[in-house]
């Protein structure tokens, strides 16, 4: 009898695995789905390109047109979808689509094909995804690997394009990521509701000012709301506080990164100084209020100008920005989230994950712009909202009041 009674009571708990499970499931099933249905938008698009030329410009070699669509179907993991299959027509005859056609017959969510992409379509893996595809569809491997490419520059333009009047930003981190010999500036948005967004990305061959300045008047562009004053949260870059102030004014809030600026500063001093110096480093961010902060700041100074010039030099570079949150009079769990910019590297480790194995970056000139915008959406998708988000309104008044203050000293 009590045995009966524990194994009911342990029955719930397996119907909450089981269920999680499925969730999980679903949800890389349904990616699968989608990135599937993406890589046959670009073979349509690619053939309808290469028979046709590309939109409002003369005619392909086999003087074709477009003549818009019609509704088609295809299989996915067994089941008919509905697409949008695109019509050709050439002298008025209907011109039957290779892509299409190979597609009727092909289940594009096979388990093989499904190996590969649950890999991740930016690992060594990307080949032999290629070849299976190849040998699926009976299509040229350069077609299919053209579709991939149409994809992920779908992505990228989509980054770089959408609009951003919908929004209003109290936080924008910016930082860079490294591929091969080039870094990827990223943008980053918190709105004032806490939510995060990828704002766009500039490819350079390192991050420069310039790079940054072209990125930050793209978000002007776009429609951000520049009604109010808004945090930049920044990494240890000269380059990119340069670029926030040419385009946001010299008196915009700037807090420089606490952690990429210790980095900074230890990789001038002898190993023996670390702990003392991490332990002062943690004492100052850990105030709630400037004054105190400040005072452990120049007791800071002194200890390192009695060591390293060069490590007091780094220090005295950023010009106090790592206490602006402090200065802003920020809470606890806010405080913490704008100290930094883990947020945004949170984000580029997933796609360190992604593209850590990819060894050639030189297909194309906007290869790593593309697949960078692949996986930074893919890892918007997985964003929550940041941690003290409640306390946001109390930023957005301090930094009103911030605004108040500098006219009145100009006064």
């Amino acid at each position: 009898m009590k045995t009966t009674q524990k194994i009911k009571e342990y029955q719930p708990s397996f119907h909450i695995v089981k269920d999680a499970y499925s969730q999980i499931r679903e949800m890389v099933e349904g990616q699968m789905r989608g990135a599937a249905l993406k890589l046959m938008q670009g073979l349509f698009l690619e053939e309808v390109e290469r028979l046709c030329g590309p939109r409002f410009s003369r005619k392909g070699d086999e003087d074709c047109y477009r003549g818009g669509s019609d509704p088609g179907s295809v299989k996915l993991h067994g089941q008919r979808v509905s697409i949008k299959k695109p019509r050709i027509k050439r002298d008025g005859e209907e011109v039957e689509l290779k892509s299409y056609s190979a597609l009727q017959d092909y289940d594009l969510l096979c388990e093989k094909v499904m190996k590969h992409m649950i890999s991740g379509v930016s690992t060594r893996d990307y080949n032999g995804l290629l070849t299976e595809l190849q040998n699926g569809l009976g299509l040229k491997k350069s077609s299919v690997s053209k579709a991939f490419v149409m994809g992920s520059r779908e992505a990228l333009d989509g980054i770089n394009s959408r609009t951003l009047t919908e929004y209003d930003f109290a936080v924008i981190m910016i930082d860079a990521i490294g591929f091969a010999d080039r870094a990827v500036t990223v943008a980053l948005g918190i709105t004032t509701t806490g939510q995060k967004l990828i704002l766009g990305l500039k490819e350079g061959d390192t991050e420069n000012s310039e790079v940054c300045k072209d990125l930050l008047q793209g978000l002007i562009e776009r429609g951000l709301n520049r009604t109010h004053r808004i945090l930049f949260v920044l990494d240890g870059s000269k380059a990119l506080k340069k670029a926030v102030k040419q385009v946001f004014g010299e008196d915009t809030p700037i807090q420089r990164c606490m952690i990429h600026k210790s980095r900074n500063i230890v990789s001038y001093l002898p190993k023996q100084y670390h702990p003392d110096f991490y332990r002062r480093w943690k004492l100052i961010h850990a105030c709630s209020d400037h004054a105190t902060a400040k005072r452990e700041y120049d007791q800071l100074v002194h200890w390192l100008g009695k060591i390293n010039h060069a490590a007091l030099a780094s220090l005295e570079e950023a010009e106090e920005e790592t206490l602006t949150v402090i200065k802003l009079k920020l809470p606890g769990l806010l405080r913490k989230t704008t100290l930094t910019t883990n947020p945004i590297e949170s984000t580029f480790s997933v796609v360190n994950r992604k593209t850590g194995r990819v060894k050639n970056w030189k297909t194309s000139k906007d290869q790593i712009s593309r697949w960078a915008a692949v996986t930074l959406l893919d890892a918007e998708k997985r964003f929550r909202t940041i941690r003290g988000y409640k306390q946001l309104p109390l930023l957005m008044a301090e930094l009103k009041n911030l605004g108040i203050a500098d006219h009145a000293e100009v006064g």
